[in-house]
């Protein structure tokens, strides 16, 4: 079944129950549901998402920093 092309916050539902029927994982149903909307979306709901995406990412970015640099302590430490 195809997704929903639209920015809305309700094919955002419509989205992600498609995708989890299709047999898909939460996470992933929900990612998907959320890059369609980013993509469809318009105006200044567009610039709000954009905005609070690389929020999301600059804040995933640093936990993935801090976890390789425990990593590198681990292994010094053995």
């Amino acid at each position: 079944m195809p997704l929903d092309k639209s920015g809305s916050a309700q094919s955002v539902g419509k989205n992600y129950t498609t995708e989890r029927k299709s047999g898909k994982s939460k996470a992933k149903s929900i990612a998907i549901a959320l890059s369609e909307e980013r993509s469809n979306s318009k105006g200044s709901r567009k610039a709000k998402l954009e905005a609070e995406y690389a929020k999301h990412m600059a804040g995933s970015e640093e936990k993935g920093e801090t976890k390789k640099e425990s990593k590198k302590t681990e292994k010094a430490e053995m």
